[in-house]
């Protein structure tokens, strides 16, 4: 652990600390009396402490840092980057609602914005929420290698709403990649996700559909790959330019 961290969480666990150590049981079991708070190491404090006391110091001293980064941004992706992370990150809810919203309303354009829509995607307790259709128009703003990532979160999101929603709407989420030639072998997990849930309905025209492009997918470079063919692309011609 840095010394910068170790003196922020000396700051937050002196509180914590301390009301720990009121506690009855602990009073019986410890001698405190004679301890040297120099040669206390706060690793050995955090090891000591019950999970959910360890837990609530490890949580505010990730925010705090989280904080730090964000007054830190320099650039609108750093700052973007910084906004999405607290605001996954945050168990405040009207903090996150409220970085949420900023990342939506002034970030759309970016893909690194993704979580902020997942978060609103059919959030029904939510007024500001985002509905299937106008979740498939935010995503098909942006190539597929970026595409993929928000269908992830968009049914990751439908995963956790499976209690709420029908097969029929995670079905609906997902059939705009019937229309897509992929490019890359990433989707042919989606594909399956399609065969599979069409299987379930006997939907067979669906299903052999999303079975052939699964197919062709699998053919396909994988987003990584890509990535990296076009870094490389990119420092040869730097390299190029320099000469």
């Amino acid at each position: 652990m840095t010394q910068k961290k170790k003196i922020g969480l000396i700051f937050i666990i002196v509180p914590v600390f301390l009301l720990y150590f009121l506690s009855e049981a602990v009073l019986r079991e410890a001698a405190v009396a004679n301890i040297n708070p120099q040669k206390v190491k706060i690793d050995s404090i955090l090891n000591e402490l019950p999970e959910s006391i360890r837990d609530l110091i490890t949580y505010r001293i990730t925010r705090t840092e989280m904080l730090n980064d964000l007054a830190a941004a320099e650039t609108e992706e750093e700052k973007l980057a910084a906004m999405v992370s607290l605001g996954i990150y945050t168990r405040d809810p009207e903090e996150k609602e409220k970085i949420l919203w900023d990342v939506r309303s002034h970030y759309a354009d970016k893909p690194e914005s993704a979580p902020a829509f997942a978060y609103y995607l059919l959030n029904e307790e939510n007024p500001k929420k985002i509905s299937i259709p106008e979740y498939q128009a935010y995503l098909r703003k942006f190539p597929q290698q970026y595409q993929f990532n928000i269908w992830a979160l968009g049914l990751n999101r439908l995963n956790d709403l499976r209690k709420k929603i029908t097969w029929k709407d995670r079905l609906d989420f997902l059939k705009p990649l019937l229309e897509m030639k992929p490019e890359f072998r990433d989707y042919s997990v989606l594909y399956t996700e399609i065969s599979r849930i069409a299987g379930r309905f006997e939907f067979r025209d669906i299903e052999e559909k999303a079975e052939a492009l699964y197919d062709e997918s699998r053919l396909c470079p994988s987003i990584t790959e890509f990535i990296m063919q076009e870094e490389m692309e990119k420092m040869n011609a730097a390299g190029k330019d320099k000469k």
